[in-house]
């Protein structure tokens, strides 16, 4: 795509954006992520993930942190009704982790940091791009022109001092809420698809015996009328992995309409600051959990009861999804990725795996292995079918009878009509 060293401006610090900004500075081009978080420490993110087959094969090529592994396995996926008769099992080889330990990871192969997770990060080699994790930048416009080509304008979070820059690329990874996505498409909407997420995690070494049976080597899917619960292991504080000492991570699907006032307090936080998306990790009002918990007492099974109860710290979500009409913009000089390209219902756990997907795809572009417009096709084509078909898995659950055979018959002739040209 280009014979020197590209200038690329990052929008965007998380997995997505660490992840193409590892592959473009190892392509020898000069990176700049712009990060709105104000510092390089992440607390209180210790929600669990899937890598997936795309994420895995970006570790494989771009990972250079050997001596220590990051993610628990599980063999099976495990689908039990209410009363855990079984209804379903799959072999499904999971590779389980948590962004915190995949974040800390990222960020050790992109700038070396060292951290509880990576007490000895690798350095950069002599044929890497340059690189900066720029913290504390909120970006506030983009625009383009043929002749003096791209300008991104940030402003600093502390002092409000703006800030134009003007690379050869930019790469909006900056997740759900994208700005760039807004600014590029401000009438795109979010939409509410009718259900919350509850989501907590528990200390292994808390839960019975016969819990702990109940999850090895397995990601649970236990549902029952109107919600349903996914439940696996992944690794513990500071990555461990160590049996015993990893944690069990859960997450509660639960139908709740956005007009009622369950949702109206559900969604507002201890301080009394109504959230639009996530309520975090320390700050859902007691007594909502409580509600949620003696709910959970009087209709959950036994081990799925006992781990609900001893999640003290739970965080809720908003389930939404949404999708750009495009993935590239500018002659090609601008990319929307991972989330803010699409943003998918997370039955799915395909959020990891498409930002890899993603980076790996643009490593081809950039390489001049793949030309824009099967670049395109491959993006905007795994982008539908991974939409529709988080829809299908959610209305399975959450949805009526209809609902359910609407979004499958939607899904299954999408993925039916598929065609995958790139091999990665």
């Amino acid at each position: 795509m280009a014979t020197g060293p590209l200038d690329v401006v990052v929008v965007g610090g998380s997995l997505a954006g660490l992840m193409h900004g590892i592959m473009i500075k190892r392509l020898g081009h000069n990176v700049r992520i712009l990060e709105q978080y104000p510092t390089s420490i992440r607390e209180g993110q210790a929600a669990g993930m899937s890598t997936g087959v795309y994420g895995q094969k970006f570790l494989e090529k771009h990972d250079r942190v050997q001596d220590r592994p990051h993610f628990v396995t599980a063999s099976y996926l495990r689908v039990v009704d209410v009363d855990l008769n079984l209804t379903e099992l799959r072999t499904v080889p999971f590779k389980l982790t948590n962004w915190k330990t995949f974040y800390y990871r990222l960020r050790a192969n992109f700038d070396s940091l060292s951290s509880e997770y990576v007490l000895k990060p690798p350095q950069s080699l002599p044929t890497d791009g340059t690189i900066l994790y720029d913290v504390g930048k909120r970006v506030k416009g983009v625009a383009y022109e043929k002749e003096s080509g791209l300008t991104i304008t940030s402003e600093d979070v502390e002092t409000g001092v703006s800030t134009s820059l003007h690379p050869d690329l930019i790469i909006a990874a900056d997740g759900a809420n994208s700005t760039i996505r807004k600014l590029l498409f401000p009438e795109l909407e979010t939409p509410y698809a009718g259900y919350l997420t509850w989501r907590g995690v528990i200390p292994e070494k808390s839960i019975s015996e016969e819990t702990l049976n109940f999850l090895h080597d397995k990601a649970i899917r236990y549902y029952t009328d109107g919600s349903y619960i996914v439940v696996y292991i992944i690794p513990g504080e500071d990555g461990n992995i160590t049996p015993g000492e990893r944690h069990v991570n859960l997450v509660w699907y639960y139908n709740c309409a956005k007009e009622s006032t369950e949702y109206t307090t559900a969604m507002t936080d201890i301080d009394g600051l109504q959230h639009r998306r996530t309520v975090p990790f320390g700050k859902v009002q007691p007594k909502v959990w409580a509600k949620q918990q003696a709910y959970s007492s009087t209709t959950f099974a036994a081990p799925i009861k006992e781990m609900v109860d001893k999640i003290d710290k739970p965080f809720v979500t908003a389930i939404s999804d949404c999708m750009s009409p495009r993935c590239s913009f500018y002659d090609g000089k601008l990319f929307l990725v991972g989330d803010a390209l699409a943003l998918f219902r997370p039955h799915v756990a395909e959020s990891t795996n498409q930002s890899a997907l993603h980076c790996l795809l643009l490593e081809k572009l950039l390489q001049g292995q793949l030309d824009l417009a099967a670049y395109e096709k491959e993006v905007m084509m795994f982008a539908h079918t991974t939409l529709l078909w988080s829809r299908e898995i959610g209305s399975q659950y959450l949805y009526s009878r209809i609902g359910y055979i609407y979004h499958k018959t939607r899904s299954r002739l999408a993925r039916k009509g598929k065609r995958w040209g790139v091999r990665l």
